[in-house]
């Protein structure tokens, strides 16, 4: 077997062994050595011996890194989640419930941004099938307007919020 820290790496790269880049040359032949005698006699006290190997060096190596970027990572994958959420197309069809203006209007306008990402302004029109982001959706759903409702009891109209949009999906 050649001693040659390149040829070293080579014959690990070969074999598939993973290894650290800094990892120095009689601690690659171990390795090296230790997998030609896993496929002599597959053992679990050969197989044991290289997971501890590579844990200690994972955590030599991973340990100061997690703590101090973990809260950073998890809210950055948290906006990408939320990002890529908002940003899923659906199949939909959008009918306008306000009867005030429900006869004259062909098109809605929705916009969807926040602090993060901004998916931009859309206008979209009403009464057919189209495929529209998540986002822009859930802004149409919020919308409310008043719907002015009798009482039957005191002859008297109360105000009620409803959906200004119905979306049916599909």
């Amino acid at each position: 077997m050649s001693t040659s820290l390149d040829e070293l790496r080579k014959e690990a790269d070969d074999l598939g062994i993973t290894y650290g880049k800094t990892l120095g040359e009689a601690k690659l032949a171990e390795k090296i050595d230790a997998f030609y005698k896993a496929q002599e006699t597959p053992g679990p006290e050969v197989i044991e011996e290289e997971v501890e190997e590579e844990e200690e060096e994972e955590e030599v190596v991973k340990a100061p890194q997690k703590a101090k970027m973990s809260e950073k990572d998890k809210r950055t994958k948290r906006r990408m989640d939320r990002e890529a959420a908002a940003r899923e197309l659906k199949i939909v069809t959008i009918v306008d419930n306000d009867q005030r203006v429900n006869n004259q209007t062909t098109t809605c306008v929705a916009s969807c941004s926040n602090e993060y990402f901004d998916l931009g302004t859309l206008r979209l029109p009403l009464n057919e099938r189209i495929e529209v982001a998540v986002g822009h959706i859930r802004t149409l759903q919020a919308i409310q307007i008043p719907l002015h409702v009798r009482n039957t009891k005191t002859g008297l109209s109360t105000v009620r919020m409803r959906p200004r949009y119905s979306i049916s999906f599909g």
